[in-house]
């Protein structure tokens, strides 16, 4: 039996007669089942009236009415669209999703995009998101692949070490302390970032993150770490006030096996409107023969 107020929070009764509340994550289940089939009304109910949402492809709303309409926009330039690969993570009142959307361009062309959203919910309801995310169609080598293999196969420990891991390496890693992050990592470790490159190892795992340009002024912060059994996503940004990046980071035996870079693209220059039009209609100038 379910039962309703002003949205879907509370589902069935316990034998005393106390309604069960919709956990945090079911919210999110809620959400992205409402945007496989375009039901438009129920993402904004899901979304608190006053809903704080940053996405790489901006704006930022501040409305649950403009999220709804955001939605609809992307429906249109990601058409059938679908979140495939579903993680979740949660902590008290924040949820981690890695997802992989599955959806057809302009000319009805497939393609696939890795997001990572994180989302804050308050009375059974979305407050605060964040969607960051990679570039489209990204396809792994060989290392990256036999890392991630080995990250999904592993079943886990407990979402306690896997914070305590986490936090070392990224604390060690921000303060330029290369000997004491590298500890932290698996011998064939792999860092997955879709705008600047892919890396195998320790070594070029560090230096392929020290190299990541960033702002003259500031430096990188972690922002949050929301930790799993296996996995944990960490956010990381120059000023707090404006989300930058996202790892999701998986972990084998307490060692770190992946980190994937999500971006907010634009914040990072990156304009995500640009479609494939440009490779795929490329036009020539036909002479006489």
């Amino acid at each position: 039996m379910t039962l309703t107020r002003s949205r879907v929070e509370w589902r069935g009764v316990t034998a005393k007669g106390h309604r069960l509340r919709m956990s945090n994550i079911e919210v999110v289940q809620e959400l992205v089942e409402a945007i496989n089939y375009d039901r438009f009304a129920a993402i904004e109910a899901l979304h608190n009236p006053d809903v704080t949402f940053y996405s790489f492809r901006g704006p930022i709303l501040h409305d649950s009415v403009s999220v709804m309409d955001w939605h609809r926009e992307f429906a249109q330039r990601y058409a059938d669209l679908t979140y495939t690969e579903l993680e979740f993570i949660e902590e008290r009142d924040i949820v981690a999703l890695r997802a992989t959307l599955e959806a057809k361009g302009y000319d009805w062309r497939p393609f696939t995009q890795r997001v990572a959203e994180v989302f804050r919910i308050v009375d059974g309801g979305i407050q605060e998101r964040r969607m960051y995310a990679m570039l489209r169609d990204l396809e792994l080598d060989k290392p990256a692949t036999q890392a991630m293999a080995a990250a999904l196969e592993y079943r886990g420990g407990s979402p306690a070490a896997t914070k305590a891991v986490v936090s070392a390496f990224y604390q060690a890693l921000l303060a330029g302390n290369r000997d004491e992050a590298r500890a932290h990592l698996a011998e064939k470790c792999a860092y997955i970032d879709s705008v600047y490159g892919l890396a195998a190892g320790p070594e070029a795992a560090l230096e392929l993150f020290a190299e990541t340009p960033k702002p003259a002024f500031g430096v990188w912060r972690v922002t949050r770490i929301v930790p799993g059994p296996k996995s944990a996503l960490v956010e990381l940004a120059i000023d707090p006030n404006r989300p930058r990046a996202a790892h999701w980071v998986r972990l084998v035996e307490e060692k770190i096996t992946v980190i994937e870079a999500y971006w907010m693209l634009r914040e990072i220059g990156i304009n995500p409107y640009v479609e494939y039009s440009r490779d795929r209609h490329l036009r020539k100038v036909i002479f006489p023969a």
